[in-house]
Order: C-alpha cells, then structure tokens, then sequence
C-alpha cells in the first residue's frame, strides 16, 4: 500500500500528520492515504490534526470530481474532532476547487474542522490553536 499513498509524516509527541501531495492528484491515493493516518495510534490518540501540502500538485485531464465520494467511507474515521488544512498554491483554481471539495464533504460527514491556505506558516499557526 506505500506506494499507493502519498508521503506522510507524523509528530508523534502531538499527534499531527504532515501530507506532501505532488504530481496528479488522484482520489484513490488520497482515499489510501486518510486510511493510513487513521491507522498510526499517536494520531488517533493525539490532536488528530492533518496538514495537506498540495503546492506542487495537479489535477489530470480525465480527473473525475465524483471519485472524491468514494473516499467518504474512509473519511467517517475522521469525524472525531480535529482540524485539516490544506495548503494550495494562490495561482491553482484546480487545487482550490479540490481542497474546497474536501471541505464540503467535511462540512457535512465528520466534526472535523478543515481551513485552506496560501501558506503553511499560517496553516500551522492555525492548526495550533
């Protein structure tokens, strides 16, 4: 499954992931990913926050907005309280439009609180309060 998941890193000591999305952004790989955050235990036992940098990401032609749904089932790990932010780049309308997309299936299937920034400065100062 490694390969099928983007690079993750966690902060143990809080319980924080860190995702590095680059290249095509495909639904199934973030899907693959939400599963291995949910399964490391400093994560669920710490402040289950995510932050996804999707700087230096894009989406395919043949990107099917509808695949985002499939990861809904996987996301309901997610509906303990926590935050995800997302950081885009100012300049992708794609990017925006993904993590927009998370954060409307968010909004309305888990108690997760989900910010997008330009900057992951900003993200983590937000994550951390």
């Amino acid at each position: 499954m490694a390969e099928d998941v983007y690079p993750i890193e966690f902060d143990h000591s809080i319980g924080r992931a860190y995702v590095k999305i680059s290249g095509e952004i495909n639904a199934a790989k973030i899907g693959n990913t939400f599963l291995a955050i949910a399964m490391n235990k400093s994560w669920v036992d710490g402040e289950r926050s995510v932050l996804w940098q999707t700087e230096n990401a894009f989406l395919p032609e043949l990107f099917e907005f509808s695949d985002i749904f499939k990861t809904t089932q996987i996301t309901q790990v997610f509906t303990k309280p926590g935050k995800s932010a997302f950081v885009v780049e100012k300049s992708s309308e794609m990017q925006k439009r993904v993590a927009n997309f998370y954060k409307s299936i968010a909004a309305t299937t888990t108690d997760r609180k989900i910010e997008i920034f330009f900057s992951e400065k900003e993200a983590i100062v937000w994550l951390d309060n």
